[in-house]
């Protein structure tokens, strides 16, 4: 039986090494590796010749791989992890640095960009992946390239653009277990030779696939809306000009928070409802009152409309200007003591706005030196509170360790043994607002010694005022 196995895998051996060799004399196009240009140094290179640690994804191998949100993505790029506990609290981490406060006063070390647009707060960074041409993900220092905000690294997303060129119309369905429902869609329209209009979106629904044990809607849903309208205009050869508009509307129910010392009961009876594995039923809720009444979830909406610019000057300059506005809303409520008894519950509303202006002039005359050089503008006005409610009485019998466990008590228990000087309901509110305006001035320029050997010197200045208090 030995010498039989060690026969076939010596056969199967021999004809993996055949068939390598017929293939390394005929390759066969589809076992190419996709030779993808990139723009991470602010020109078109592929991505073997950037001297930077980057790993870049086009729209044919994100479909290809199902990648449609950042937490996905990071699987597929070394170094990078996108923890995704909503969408209004996404974490980035980047070679194990972690970017994710949601302080208005708060600078991000690993920033998503849009088109160059640096997204600067974290709750309106995280945002779906559809109709995109390529992603890029540059690891390290990115400052001198990117600007503020990618001490540790960049993520720039560069969006499909309407294309005058031809029609073209694609459409995806997909569904799947607790509900799931996603619809997607693209339409390009060439209005003219010269002009067109590209309009695309995502509508994504799944329900929670953590139980509800109180009743409501199950918990880590799903609902999402997104869209996208792209206008280009290209009178010549030598200038192009485009205005994105991007919109999403984000609507899941709460985060299940889980007690890992508690079981889920009821609260009014103080019967056993549920476990204590990490994604079994949890037993949570808003308290009465809190927020106006809102309900456990996220209420977020993110926007902004970018202006790109490409002016070709001669064969070798040309000048690029990026305009930008954003803005994004959102309001959460969570309870994060994760279990049963109305102990504490947290909400965090936050805003933030910013503009932006770009002007850089590209000099790449086709010899051994290339470079940039440019300015730029950079507005920001940011605020966020974080309301608290807590029940004294609760939080009495648990720091005195009263409350037993697991099964804990009966809310109306808890309310006749704690002392009644204590109250059910106390709320507090730490809040903070920031709003920065920046001025850079940068340049870059790459020297190339030999085919094998390139030098790339660049800096930035940055002038800085900042405004800020909570």
């Amino acid at each position: 039986m030995t010498n039989r196995k060690l026969l076939l895998l010596a056969s199967a051996t021999a004809a993996a090494l055949c068939a390598a060799a017929a293939h390394a004399d005929a390759p066969d196009a589809a076992t190419q590796v996709e030779e993808l240009i990139v723009t991470a140094q602010k020109r078109e290179q592929k991505t073997l010749e950037v001297p930077i640690a980057i790993t870049a994804y086009g729209s044919d191998s994100l479909d290809k791989l199902g990648i449609q949100e950042f937490e996905a993505l990071s699987l597929y790029v070394p170094g990078f992890e996108v923890q995704n506990q909503s969408p209004n609290n996404p974490g980035f981490v980047m070679r194990g640095i972690t970017s994710d406060s949601g302080e208005a006063t708060n600078e991000p070390r690993v920033s998503v960009f849009q088109d160059g647009v640096s997204i600067s707060k974290s709750r309106g960074s995280y945002i779906e992946l559809f109709d995109l041409q390529r992603v890029e993900i540059a690891k390290g220092p990115q400052s001198t390239l990117y600007g503020r905000g990618a001490l540790i690294g960049a993520v720039n997303l560069v969006q499909a653009k309407a294309n005058p060129a031809g029609w073209d119309a694609k459409s995806k369905v997909e569904v799947g277990n607790y509900g799931y429902a996603m619809f997607e869609t693209m339409l390009n329209m060439p209005v003219s030779d010269t002009f067109a209009v590209r309009v695309s979106g995502r509508l994504k629904k799944r329900g929670g696939f953590v139980d509800n044990l109180l009743g409501g809607e199950d918990f880590n849903s799903t609902d999402t809306a997104a869209g996208r309208i792209a206008l280009r205009w290209q009178p010549t050869d030598a200038l192009k000009a485009d205005l994105i508009f991007n919109y999403e509307k984000d609507r899941p129910s709460g985060t299940s928070f889980k007690s890992l010392t508690y079981l889920p009961t009821d609260p009014t009876t103080g019967k056993v409802i549920g476990d204590l594995v990490r994604n079994s039923g949890a037993a949570l809720s808003a308290s009465d009152g809190f927020e106006g009444g809102k309900p456990l979830g996220l209420n977020r909406s993110v926007r902004g409309l970018t202006a790109l610019v490409d002016y070709k000057i001669s064969d070798s300059l040309s000048l690029s200007s990026i305009s930008a506005y954003r803005r994004f809303d959102s309001l959460e409520v969570f309870d994060p003591d994760g279990f049963s008894l109305p102990l504490m519950v947290f909400a965090e509303d936050a805003h933030g706005r910013q503009a932006s202006q770009e002007v850089r002039l590209n000099s790449a005359a086709g010899g051994k030196l290339t470079a940039f050089g440019g300015v730029s503008y950079f507005w920001e006005d940011g605020y966020q509170r974080v309301p608290l409610q807590f029940n004294e009485k609760i939080y009495a019998l648990v720091a005195g360790g009263l409350l037993p466990k697991p099964a804990g008590l009966s809310l109306p228990v808890v309310t006749a043994v704690a002392p009644a000087a204590l109250k059910s309901v106390h709320r507090e509110t730490y809040a903070n607002y920031g709003e920065t305006k920046s001025y850079d001035a940068f340049a870059d320029a790459t020297y190339k010694v030999t085919d094998k050997l390139e030098l790339t010197a660049g800096g930035r200045y940055t002038y800085d005022d900042k405004t800020s208090g909570d």
